[in-house]
This record gives C-alpha cells, sequence and structure tokens, in this order.
C-alpha cells in the first residue's frame, strides 16, 4: 500500500527521558528512518530530521534553526515524540513561524493531550504513516509570560503538589518509570503535605481578575482551561474546549479541611457544576492573578514561578495535527 506524506518537511523532536530503555528510544528513531527510507521510493523527495532532546527547552531552538534553514514560505511539520514536556517545548518552537504545524507522537506517561480527540488508541497517534499524512486543525493556545501551552495553567496547591512530585521524579532515575497512577498518589501526598504546612497554600490569597470582573478571594486552587483533559485522563473542567477563542476559570473554594478531599474528587470528576459551595466558573479570554505570597504555576506540567501573570487565549495559534478530526473541533 502507496503512504501518502504530506509535502512538508518533517522534524522529529525525541525525548529520552520518555523511554525506560535506550533501545526503546532506538527503536522509535530507527522506526522513523526505516519509514521515510520506504517512503522515499514512493515520492520525489521527503526530507525530514531527527532531533534527540537534551535538556528542557533545547527542543525550540532545535525548532527555530531547523525552520530558518529552509527555504521562506516551506511547510513545516514538528513531531513531538515524547510526553507533556515534549509537546509543551515543541509548542513553543512553532508558535509563530508560518507555514508550521504540530504533531504528537505520544510516548510519555500520562499524554493527556491526545485523549481530547477522544481517540483511546494510542498508538493511531504514534503510527507515522497517520501522523504523517493527517490533516491539521486550528487551536487555540493559553499565552502565559513568554510560554504557550495548549491544555491548561495551574495555580495553588494541586500546582504545587504537581511541582514537589515532578522535583522528585527528575531526582531520581527509577522514580521516572513508575505507573501515571502511583505518581499520582505521590501528588495526593505532596498536596496533604502541602495543607498540612505552616503556609498553607489551600488557603493562599489571590487578587484575580477574570476579564474586567474581579474575582479577588482564598481559593485551594485555581485552574485556568483550555482543554477539558489533564492529569492523565481526568477532565475537570469539561467545558473546555481548545478551539473557542476563551478560557474556562475555575475556582476552587473549601472553607473545612475535612470538606477537602470530598471537593477535590468532585474536581477530579468533572462535577464542579454540582457544588457551587466548592467552585466558581467562569469563561474569559484573559485573567490576571497576584498575591502576597510566589504563585507556582503548573503550564502542561512544566513548573514556574512568579508574583503576579496574565494568562490569555491566543485563538487558532497553531496548527495541530489531528489523527482523528471527525472528534475535533475547528474554528469557523
Amino acid at each position: 500500500m502507496t503512504t501518502t506524506i504530506a509535502p512538508a518537511r518533517h522534524f522529529f523532536v525525541v525525548n529520552p527521558i520518555c523511554f525506560r530503555r535506550r533501545q526503546d528510544m532506538d527503536d522509535v528513531i530507527g522506526g522513523i528512518h526505516h519509514f521515510f527510507a520506504a517512503a522515499g521510493s514512493q515520492a520525489k523527495h521527503v526530507e525530514y530530521a531527527v532531533h534527540v532532546s537534551r535538556f528542557p527547552r533545547d527542543a525550540i531552538g532545535a525548532i527555530r534553526r531547523y525552520a530558518n534553514s529552509l527555504p521562506e514560505g516551506a511547510p513545516l511539520r514538528v513531531y513531538a515524540v515524547g510526553g507533556g514536556g515534549t509537546l509543551f517545548d515543541c509548542l513553543n518552537g512553532v508558535v509563530g513561524l508560518p507555514n508550521a504545524e504540530l504533531g504528537s507522537l505520544p510516548y510519555g506517561k500520562e499524554n493527556n493531550f491526545y485523549r481530547g480527540f477522544n481517540c483511546p488508541d494510542v498508538t493511531i497517534f504514534r503510527a507515522l504513516d497517520v501522523q504523517t499524512s493527517a490533516a491539521s486543525v486550528p487551536m487555540d493556545t493559553l499565552h502565559c509570560g513568554s510560554n504557550h501551552s495548549l491544555s491548561y495553567c495551574l495555580i495553588g496547591l494541586e500546582s504545587v503538589a504537581n511541582a514537589r512530585a515532578k522535583m522528585m521524579y527528575e531526582q531520581s532515575m527509577w522514580m521516572r518509570h513508575l505507573l501515571p497512577s502511583l505518581r499520582r498518589l505521590l501528588q495526593v501526598g505532596y498536596g496533604l503535605a502541602a495543607m498540612c504546612s505552616r503556609n498553607d497554600v489551600s488557603k493562599q490569597d489571590y487578587q484575580m481578575w477574570v476579564d474586567d470582573e474581579e474575582w479577588s478571594g482564598r481559593y485551594v486552587s485555581i485552574n485556568i482551561a483550555n482543554s477539558p483533559w489533564f492529569a492523565g485522563g481526568h477532565r475537570a473542567v469539561p467545558e473546555a474546549d481548545p478551539a473557542d477563542g476563551l478560557l474556562d476559570v475555575l475556582m476552587s473554594s473549601v472553607k473545612k479541611k475535612m470538606q477537602m478531599p470530598y471537593a477535590m474528587w468532585q474536581y477530579m470528576r468533572g462535577s464542579h457544576n454540582l457544588h457551587p459551595e466548592f467552585f466558581s466558573h467562569k469563561r474569559a479570554k484573559r485573567v490576571f492573578v497576584t498575591s502576597g505570597n510566589p504563585l507556582v504555576l503548573d503550564l502542561d506540567g512544566e513548573v514556574f514561578y512568579d508574583k503576579h501573570i496574565t494568562v490569555a487565549v491566543k485563538p487558532a495559534a497553531v496548527r495541530v495535527i489531528a489523527p482523528v478530526v471527525a472528534e475535533v473541533p475547528s474554528h469557523e
């Protein structure tokens, strides 16, 4: 069967941390070379390159250098071969480049992004013949500081727990290969520890404006969502749509600590609309947040620190390769 490959340069960013063994990564890279070698006999010429990421944000510069080496106007497809961090880096390398598209080959621990296509079969997204031939759709991004993200910006208890769990993973090689469910338990443990600490982040005061409406108050966590999916299969904000030009802002507030487990369970289930005593939900194009204490930010699993932030939606900021088109919303 003949493979139809999109007429573009194809640039693969591979993250070695996402593979249990070096041989596993080598097999994936070897598969890329074999695929294009076979395709080359059927097409006049297919240009591609593989970049193995060496450190966080390395992919951004690599993508820009490769794009600058291409003829003006040449279409480019960039594929993130890894997890959420790899996709985050590739997104920030692609945004702003003309004629560029972004694809995701999920090899990470949680792989939140591809779930938004309502496709349970991850192998479809790892299939090179599908990825290189599928059409792309426009998607919004969250813009925060100098970074773009596709799914969410978390602030508060959850982001603190995620930051501590991420630090633990980065410091321990064997921890990187734990099942996602065990990693989730670690995050829950850090969340409980943060709740019981002297500086209780679950009761942090925020000055906050959602568009022009003030929503200052004391919150457990704030989820500024562009997509419903996060945390390896949970949908905290089912209403979030990455192609509607709006952000969904979910603010969690719990007065008594004994209510926290129940409230967080409802949060993970996406049942916030049934519990107005715990949650406030707004839709907006821009959110400003500041606090007397430092803000710990989680942008699609990547951790940042700041004193005040502005998060804005950037409509149709990136074109995303969609192996499963039917379930993906698109801009009119």
